[in-house]
């Protein structure tokens, strides 16, 4: 007899095809749940994008974008075709020693600024104030002196920067009366404490006597030369301290050079003979050859006296001014033709055509001397004669100085 089928097995094997199949059921779930909150890498490439690119405001509330203008390149500045420098010069300051006695302090030190009150105002409305120091500087009270060697004190530089004088010419026949060192002490007191001040005529190195003084004021380079006729005591050795006219091949050929270099050139020559009206032939001769080699204004000063002022004509056809000589400014000498004096003043002009003098001036100073009644010494108060009164002529240590007599005389030299 045959045994009957055991039925276990089919059970065992259902149950596991069961088991598997609810096993692949729950891990497709999770299979489907985890990958519909997993970004896929696209997509968060995009939301990166999107979280670094700025927010865009919504529509309605975004303003037109203007457009804004290219800037516009601007016209280069060109230097003005016409310009112009006003000039005023004054004749000596020549300090004697009651003038010096007169500016002590009890301090024991020198103040002159008093002395130039009068002017000072007319000083400093141009653009170039020249001045002669007639006598030279000295640091050491030493060596302060009167005629015939002058040394002068060191502080006449302060009164004249405190005036307003912006250039200052030396060559006179007293800058060498100290020797090198009224020349070194007068340069280097200048250079460190005004340096702003042009000196002419006197040099304390060689280089600086090669080179042409050379001034730019409103777009026009004006250069200005310095000479003397000669010296009263001593030649100095280096010869190159001190501008002389030498010869006319030396003068004219720095006057040459100075063309070349600048647009308009000054010459201010310490020439002629002392106490006298009117220009010697040396001036004369001089005057031509210096306008002819391209001078375009020449002041001259030493005779200690005014003379008049005259148009000279060029070899090249220009017109020159000539003054020959400017008088004293400041000065303890007592003649009434020593105590008037003259100012120059000009206008240089550039246009197209060059620089050339457009307007020219003379106007007379008087040097009014006052003693003071509490010193026994003296008020210096050098002036334009058109500011002279009659009260200031009643006070004039002076009485035969009126302001009649003052303007007459003028007028005899001028002409």
């Amino acid at each position: 007899m045959s045994a009957a089928p055991n039925k276990k097995p089919s059970f065992a094997l259902g149950l596991i095809l069961i088991l598997l199949l609810l096993a692949a059921v729950v891990f497709g779930g999770m299979w489907v749940v985890q990958a519909a909150f997993t970004p896929r890498m696209s997509d968060a490439k995009a939301a990166a994008e999107s979280a670094s690119a700025p927010a865009e405001e919504p529509t309605a509330q975004t303003e037109p974008t203007v457009q804004e203008p290219e800037p516009q390149e601007q016209p280069v500045q060109e230097a003005p075709a016409e310009s112009s420098v006003t000039l005023m010069a004054l004749g000596d300051d020549l300090i004697h020693n009651c003038v010096y006695w007169s500016a002590q302090t009890p301090e024991g030190g020198y103040d002159f600024t008093s002395f130039f009150d009068d002017i000072r105002p007319i000083v400093r409305q141009y653009d170039l104030a020249c001045i002669n120091q007639e006598t030279i500087l000295v640091k050491d009270r030493e060596q302060i002196e009167s005629y015939p060697v002058f040394g002068s004190p060191i502080e006449v530089a302060d009164a004249l920067a405190d005036a307003g004088f912006n250039v200052v010419t030396f060559a006179s026949n007293h800058c060498y009366d100290k020797k090198e060192t009224g020349i070194t002490d007068t340069l280097s007191y200048f250079h460190e404490t005004y340096p702003e001040i042009t000196t002419l005529g006197i040099h304390d190195t060689e280089a600086d006597a090669a080179a042409i003084p050379i001034v730019e004021k409103n777009g026009i380079r004006i250069a200005m030369l310095n000479f003397t006729y000669g010296f009263n005591n001593s030649m100095p050795e280096k010869r190159w301290m001190v501008d002389t006219l030498s010869t006319r091949e030396t003068v004219c050929g720095r006057i040459e050079q100075a063309k070349q270099e600048a647009d308009f050139v000054i010459v201010f020559p310490h020439w002629g003979t002392e106490d006298t009206f009117s220009p010697d032939n040396s001036q004369l001769t001089w005057a031509q050859e210096m306008a002819d080699a391209g001078a375009d204004l020449i002041i001259g000063g030493h005779t200690h006296t005014l003379q008049p002022v005259e148009l000279l004509t060029a070899a090249d056809g220009r017109d020159v001014p000539v003054y020959y000589s400017l008088g004293n400014f400041l000065s303890h000498q007592k003649e009434k033709m020593n105590l008037l004096g003259g100012m120059a003043s000009v206008t240089i002009f550039k246009d197209a055509d060059g620089a050339h003098v457009s307007e020219y001036d003379l106007k007379p100073t008087i040097n009014v001397i006052l003693r003071n009644p509490n010193t026994g010494w003296y008020t210096y108060r050098p002036m334009l004669l058109d500011s002279y009164s009659s009260e200031l002529a009643g006070q004039n240590r002076f009485s035969e100085c009126t302001v009649d007599a003052m303007w007459a005389l003028y007028e005899d030299i001028t002409g």
